[in-house]
């Protein structure tokens, strides 16, 4: 019976399955959702159907958050696949297609690290290999990326530049012309990507190692430093010149809010203390790993694989504390040296927490998974009644429709679920695996079975095209107040409706006004000569509510 058990860590087909099943639901078969997939759908789309593909613009204005790139291989994917799906769809692809390459570049890390350490012992036969899968799903296991990793993000795009430059950085002593190129490429991927502040923490963590290891005090260092540079230039060069020669004061608002915004601020206690709270469950279980894992290192001499991750998170925690608005989004790169620095130590977690922490995964995971099927068979039985009559109270409107293919594939992965709990070999691997495994379980039954259901509720394409109908012929041009980004993307999108902010000149010169406000709080009217003709929001939503006015022509 024991050759029928499975056995940990995954790996080959079995690790492939379980990549695809925590990746790939979510990708397609939903509008864009606020707030981030809406807008970064909403760039592609203006690079896609206007034809300018060096400035990114956000429904009509300039969008100086981020750098180009993922807005680029996003409004590609729309191109090349916009006959075959939604246009929508196609560009969020290509934020699945980032975190694969991530996934990839991480695992190679975590092998190229292990070749790197000449000082750990392989008492238990972990060999490079299973290094890096433990890398891998340790990181796939944290908490806060499971959402983010299936939005339309720059910051995906980030991860696999960052993943490929510590990648880049396990070859260094190896090969260094390879070191090099992988470097200077992810580097200037992610430096192109998101600009120059999210890259910082990994670039002081290159040049406070060699002060540690000797190793990369070698020769090497200056071949693998002048291929890194000759592989960054195309990266760091010619984008931000074409965007200085177009415009002198774009480039200087996007020097500014995408490289330099975060570092003039400074670091500030309601942002350290955010940041901390936020990463307790958001990096889990990755950091309590991590931790262990500098406890066994104390003792051991220093190597690349400990000191670059280490100086990298710390930078890291440095830079989170001086977002000027915190948020999830600056705490995604913290996650991949935590999972390279928690992932070799897994063989040695005690028993007491590993058992631990594996079977805490999998109560979770199966309470959760259980809650998702009564709540499907709320939704397309009405019983449980009170949970039907919430559903119904949440989503006013939904009519749930069976479909035999999300239904079957829900049963096949909450059978292999069970399987995998109840017939692994018992492996200090089954905590981290326990956990992807569990992740993949939840979001996967989310998107087969209540994937109607949400898109419902957080799609803006009805409100869009009611908006659109209630336009007046030769409308001209619309002044909004209020309306914030996912929304003007969003209106975009579904509906071809630009508007311009009101404070310059549109709440002079245009005929229309759209506002948007809370919808707990009384309407505040614009006066005259502002008459309202049209009221709306999303099914189910409480808190935004849209109003249109148009201008009434003065009588003399």
């Amino acid at each position: 019976m024991a050759s029928a058990r499975i056995a940990l860590p995954l790996a080959g087909i079995p690790l492939l399955i379980l990549v695809a099943v925590w990746l790939l639901p979510g990708l397609v078969g939903h509008d864009p959702w606020k707030n981030d997939d809406a807008i970064g759908i909403g760039i592609a789309h203006q690079f896609a159907s206007h034809g300018d593909w060096l400035l990114p613009r956000l429904a009509g204005e300039h969008y100086a958050e981020d750098g180009p790139l993922f807005y680029w291989i996003a409004a590609a994917f729309a191109k090349l696949l916009g006959w075959l799906i939604a246009p929508h769809d196609a560009a969020r692809l290509a934020g699945g297609a980032c975190i694969g390459l991530t996934l990839v570049f991480l695992r190679l890390a975590g092998r190229g690290f292990d070749h790197n350490d000449k000082h750990d012992d392989d008492k238990r036969g972990n060999d490079s290999r299973g290094r890096g899968d433990s890398v891998m799903l340790l990181f796939m296991g944290c908490t806060g990326l499971l959402l983010h990793a299936h939005e339309t993000i720059s910051d995906t795009a980030l991860l696999a530049g960052l993943a490929c430059a510590y990648y880049g950085a396990a070859l260094i002593d190896k090969r260094p012309y390879a070191a090099g190129i992988a470097l200077g490429c992810g580097l200037g991927a992610a430096f192109l990507a998101t600009g120059l502040a999210p890259i910082l923490p990994l670039l002081v963590a290159l040049l406070a190692t060699p002060l540690f290891v000797p190793d990369w005090r070698s020769r090497n260092a200056g071949l693998v430093l002048v291929c890194a540079l000759a592989a960054l230039l195309p990266w760091l060069v010619p984008w931000p010149a074409l965007l200085y020669a177009r415009s002198p004061e774009l480039f200087a608002a996007w020097l500014y809010q995408a490289n330099l915004a975060a570092l003039v601020q400074g670091p500030s206690l309601p942002a350290a203390a955010h940041t901390l709270q936020t990463l307790a469950w958001f990096a889990w279980p990755a950091w309590p790993i991590a931790l262990w894992a500098l406890w066994l290192y104390r003792r051991k001499p220093v190597s690349a694989g400990v000191v670059l991750p280490l100086a990298a998170l710390i930078a890291g925690l440095g830079l989170a504390w001086c977002a000027r608005a915190p948020g999830e989004l600056p705490l995604l790169p913290l996650l991949l040296p935590l999972a390279l620095l928690g992932a070799p130590v897994l063989d040695d977690l005690r028993r007491g927490a590993a058992n631990s922490l594996a079977w805490f995964g999998a109560i979770t995971f199966s309470l959760l998974g259980g809650l998702i099927w009564l709540g499907y068979c709320a939704l397309q039985t009405g019983f449980p009644p009170r949970i039907a009559a919430n559903a119904a109270r949440l989503e006013p409107g939904f009519v749930s429709h069976f479909a035999w293919l999300p239904f079957i594939a829900a049963i096949a992965l909450t059978f292999a679920w069970i399987a995998l709990i109840f017939r692994s070999r018992r492996s200090p691997q089954r905590s981290v695996t326990f956990w992807a495994a569990g992740l993949a379980l939840f979001w996967a039954l989310v998107m087969l079975l209540w994937l109607p259901w949400i898109d419902y509720g957080k799609s803006y394409r009805e409100l869009a095209r009611s908006l659109q109908a209630s336009l007046p012929k030769h409308a001209g041009c619309i002044a909004s107040h209020g309306l914030g980004e996912a929304q003007r993307a969003a209106f975009d999108y579904h509906a071809s409706i630009v508007t311009e902010r009101s404070g310059n000149r549109a709440q002079r010169d245009c005929r229309l006004l759209l506002v948007q406000s809370n919808a707990r709080l009384p309407e505040a009217s614009p006066g005259a000569p502002w008459k309202k003709i049209w009221e709306g929001n999303r099914v189910g939503d409480r808190t935004e509510k849209f109003r249109l006015y148009a201008k009434q022509k003065e009588t003399p």
